[in-house]
């Protein structure tokens, strides 16, 4: 049996131990079991009276218990070293900061995140107060944040900024609690995180509601729609022009916007859209739901995907409507104006026939008095220059009727050059493919100036009309080589005066008028008894050069 027994143990695969290095501990445990032997108040009865073959089999069975027992706490021992691994793993490579700090915020243990967050070697970490690494505007809160912690039991929760070892800042969510040991030290431990991309998510939102608010309540119309001309966003202008609620646009074609007899016109504006074109002024018709139209001019932009695809188009309105109709009330004024003014200019010239004709006969009548010829002379002149008055007025009177347009300087100074003769006067026009943008009757200034030239200008032998670009736009130079412009005259020559004598001089009495409807000035700058020098300003934007030269 004890062979038995003994052959039995030893086929058992035993746990792995280490053995005692001395045998001095296997006597003292040999000397404890035996005490506690002694100790023991019970003895088994039941061992009396058995054979050794029963005593020898009863050990065994107790051996093979104690052997499981040892086994089964082999396994425990394992499964916790095996916990407590996985449980280091946890705290080591855990993607937020741990924190364990003593009752006076020193650092007791950190873990891998945490030391990273805070940019500093993990070992340097250990005893270093965590009050250091807290950014100076946040010193109060965390000395709040801290007692919480110490006086209260449960978990506590704030954000403040961090700093790391190399100064720069972090914002930080920290969440602790204080927990107390066996031997009543109390312990506070800390989780804290990068929350920047949170801060951002926030940022974007706000940002995102901003431009929400700024679209849905801007007071000028504002549409979305997608390639599939879709509309997808529609704001509160555009529902107050229309007369339309947003849930009743939003998800229909463009077409419900469009009056018919424009739908094409409009639609040929829209595709541009899909090309990647944008509109820089467009004026497209809108339709009310009450069956009235609107004027609209627009702006517009495509918003792309990464990949440059469009997305969609937004546009931007403003309701001209009452514009145009003044502007045509105004338009009609003009025309009714133009008329009256023909006809009274008419009325003048056949008048003005007739007192000439009856002052040839006084002149007859009274020859040989010398001061009725003079006086009948003068009347004469005093005809001439109404005449002339009603010569200006003809062709002026479309000033400002008709809308400006981009004109050719080189052509609109050769045209109003072909009007009349220069002689022997030598001319230079040196603008290129400069266009601006001005009243129709840019030919006339140019016609004007030519005629300054001539008729005031004295020996004029060459004329010669160039550019140069400004800050401001740019300057066209008209010079010439004759007498010049007295300063005190410079600028008197632009001004309306009561002397009739002074439209001898008519052609710059409405020039600056005329470059002003567009925002264009004129002055002259040249040295008296050098020649005249005219410089014209076109403002940026109301000049361009075709062709990209300049």
């Amino acid at each position: 049996m004890l062979v038995r027994g003994l052959k039995m143990t030893a086929g058992k695969k035993k746990p792995e131990h280490k053995e005692p290095d001395t045998p001095d501990i296997e006597r003292t445990l040999r000397d404890d079991a035996e005490e506690q032997l002694v100790r023991s108040p019970k003895r088994s009865a039941d061992l009396k009276g058995q054979t050794p073959e029963q005593l020898i089999h009863e050990l065994e069975v107790h051996q093979v218990e104690l052997e499981m027992q040892a086994e089964e706490l082999s396994r425990a021992h394992i499964a916790l070293e095996e916990s407590r691994d996985k449980y280091l793993d946890l705290y080591d490579f855990a993607p937020i900061g741990y924190l364990s700090l003593t009752e006076t915020a020193l650092i007791v243990e950190v873990n891998l995140a945490g030391a990273t967050l805070l940019g500093a070697d993990r070992k340097k970490l250990l005893k270093a107060r965590f009050r250091s690494f807290v950014a100076q505007k946040n010193l109060e809160q965390w000395d709040r944040y801290f007692l919480t912690l110490l006086d209260q039991g449960g978990k506590q929760t704030c954000t403040l900024t961090l700093k790391r070892s190399n100064g720069s800042m972090f914002p930080a969510r920290l969440e602790g609690v204080r927990t107390c040991g066996s031997d009543g030290v109390s312990t506070v431990r800390i989780t804290f995180s990068d929350i920047s991309d949170i801060w951002e998510i926030e940022a974007l939102k706000e940002t995102n509601d901003y431009l929400n608010n700024l679209f849905d309540y801007a007071n000028a119309p504002i549409i979305v729609w997608d390639p599939k001309y879709v509309i997808t966003r529609f704001n509160h202008a555009f529902e107050d022009m229309t007369l339309r609620s947003e849930q009743e646009v939003i998800g229909r074609r463009l077409d419900i916007l469009f009056p018919k007899e424009s739908m094409d016109a409009s639609f040929l504006q829209i595709k541009k859209t899909l090309e990647g074109k944008w509109w820089e002024t467009v004026e497209i018709p809108i339709l009310v739901k009450d069956g009235s139209v609107r004027t609209v001019l627009w702006n517009s932009a495509n918003i792309l995907d990464p990949d440059g695809r469009l997305i969609s188009t937004i546009a931007q309105g403003v309701d001209i409507t009452e514009r145009r109709r003044a502007e045509e009330a105004l338009r009609r004024v003009n025309q009714k104006l133009n008329i009256l003014s023909g006809l009274t200019r008419k009325d003048l010239s056949c008048q003005i026939l007739v007192l000439n004709s009856y002052l040839e006969l006084a002149k007859k009548h009274a020859a040989g008095q010398d001061q009725v010829l003079s006086s009948i002379q003068k009347g004469k002149r005093a005809a001439e220059l109404i005449n002339e008055i009603t010569e200006v007025t003809r062709d002026y009177q479309d000033m400002g009727a008709k809308p400006p347009t981009w004109q050719n300087v080189k052509m609109a100074l050769l045209l109003g050059l072909s009007h009349i003769s220069i002689s022997e006067i030598k001319h230079s026009i040196e603008t290129g493919d400069l266009e601006i943008f001005a009243d129709p009757l840019l030919e006339k200034v140019c016609q004007r100036l030519f005629e300054n030239s001539l008729t005031h200008g004295g020996h004029v032998t060459r004329i010669r009309v160039s550019h140069t670009t400004t800050p401001a736009g740019i300057t066209i130079l008209f010079e010439d080589d004759g007498k010049g412009i007295p300063q005190e005259k410079k600028e008197q020559i632009f001004l309306r005066g009561d002397d009739l004598t002074r439209f001898s001089m008519r052609s710059l009495i409405f020039v600056r008028e005329i470059l002003d409807i567009t925002g264009i000035t004129i002055t002259e700058t040249g040295e008296p008894g050098k020649g005249a020098r005219f410089e014209i300003i076109v403002p940026e934007g109301a000049w361009r050069m075709i062709g990209g030269s300049d």
